[in-house]
């Protein structure tokens, strides 16, 4: 017998009309799980972790204007511009935790270019604090009139 099981995260991002509420767009985005991440779930599994038991909790969304390729090694987004808490976390499926943040019309106005996942005790309201879960480099043009809600799935498969 063989298994494989992977990890995998993934966005998607609906546009509304801060208005009307009608839907504008939706993009989906593929992301970067980081080395710390696949560390720490590790060293979980092996009974050898040390660290806080929330090392990985998801906390906080954050957005920036930094455009280089996400790599497994990032620890930070490349320019930090906002961070907004978790608005909301499910777990619709086995294996599957969802994560929701939304940015009002007055919130991230500017060319999103990057959206990071932070997470662990230590991760608070200011920029790069906290374990860096996972990074996507998108582009995404945001202003007043419109209202963005992110989702995010993390997804175990066996």
């Amino acid at each position: 017998m063989k298994e494989k099981t992977t990890m995998r995260g993934e966005y998607r991002v609906e546009a509304r009309d801060a208005a009307t509420g009608a839907l504008l767009w939706v993009q989906r985005f593929k992301n970067q799980l980081t080395a710390i991440n696949r560390t720490i779930r590790s060293e979980m599994l092996q009974g050898t972790y040390t660290g806080a038991l929330d090392a990985l909790q998801i906390k906080y969304f954050a957005f920036g204007t930094g455009s280089s390729p996400a790599t497994v090694n990032d620890t930070a987004l490349e320019t930090e511009t906002l961070r907004k808490q978790v608005t909301q976390m499910t777990a619709p499926a086995p294996g599957t935790v969802q994560t929701i943040c939304s940015l009002g019309a007055e919130e991230a106005n500017f060319l999103i270019r990057e959206i990071g996942i932070f997470g662990g005790p230590d991760a608070t309201t200011a920029a790069e604090s906290g374990t860096l879960i996972s990074r996507a480099v998108v582009s995404i043009e945001k202003n007043s009139n419109i209202v963005l809600n992110i989702v995010r799935q993390d997804i175990c498969t066996i």
